[in-house]
């Protein structure tokens, strides 16, 4: 069931991300925002009374002796909470998309930055909350942090695509949109770290990091709390790193939308 859930919690984020952009799309995401909440709901309600959420930040490193650079899951806290508190932070987050969604009608959004940063840091403080209230590890840490911030990077790409008056323009709009997404994971994370709230952006006790230019760990042990610590795990990965993987994806989506709108009205 976790799966399900934490699936149908993507199938709503993208579902929202095309609804910002075509205004066809709203009654049917508002539809899926609804069921989806309801879902996540019942299935709170009906699970166990008490529930513990053991959060893990995943880094490139060497796990226990292996040889060989890989993925590493390390555990940075836990979370204990009632049972049926998980399913309330996405409730809120489906009930305010819901008001903007249907108040929006047929209106065309005209703005690349409002609604789809709203996307991003709405969807942030709904996975925030998540945690908080222990909510399935399926649901937080898998994708993590992408399942909504590549999905409002889209919908920012597709506003970006039909208004921009150059390729040109939709390259720095999408490129700054999605750095201004992460940003607020950047200080959270930061102040997660500096604090040790234990949440999976917490990386305060993480040391034997792999250095990406030479693929060795680094000698001496990064320092905790320092800032080459925080410069690696959190600024490098944040603002420069993963806006750059997502705008190799997303610039590629925003030439094609800006290429069709730009010859749509052209006799074939």
């Amino acid at each position: 069931m976790d799966l399900t859930i934490s699936l149908s919690h993507v199938l709503a984020y993208l579902a929202l991300a095309f609804a910002i952009a075509i205004p066809q799309f709203r009654r049917p995401a508002a539809a899926i925002l609804a069921i989806v909440a309801v879902l996540t709901g019942i299935t709170a309600m009906t699970g166990d009374s008490t529930r513990t959420l053991e959060t893990v930040h995943t880094y490139a490193g060497y796990e226990g002796s292996a040889m060989e650079v890989s993925m590493v899951s390390f555990p940075t806290g836990s979370f204990t909470a009632e049972g049926w508190l998980w399913a309330m932070p996405f409730a809120a987050f489906a009930a305010l998309w819901l008001i903007i969604l249907l108040s929006l009608k047929e209106r065309p959004v005209k703005s690349p930055w409002v609604l789809p940063l709203l996307f991003a840091w709405t969807g942030l403080a709904t996975w925030l909350g998540q945690q908080a209230y222990a909510a399935p590890s399926m649901l937080v840490q898998p994708i993590g942090i992408d399942r909504f911030l590549w999905p409002a990077g889209l919908s920012l790409c597709l506003v970006a695509s039909k208004s921009a008056k150059s390729l040109l323009a939709v390259l720095v709009t999408i490129a700054a949109g999605i750095t201004l997404g992460r940003l607020p994971v950047a200080f959270f994370s930061q102040y997660a770290s500096d604090q040790a709230l234990g949440t999976c952006l917490d990386i305060h006790t993480i040391r034997d990091i792999v250095n990406p230019m030479t693929q060795m760990q680094f000698e001496p042990r990064l320092e905790i709390g320092s800032s080459q610590q925080q410069f690696w795990l959190i600024w490098l990965e944040h603002i420069i790193f993963y806006p750059a993987v997502y705008l190799m994806s997303l610039f590629g989506i925003g030439f094609g939308t800006y290429m069709f709108h730009k010859h749509a009205d052209q006799p074939a």
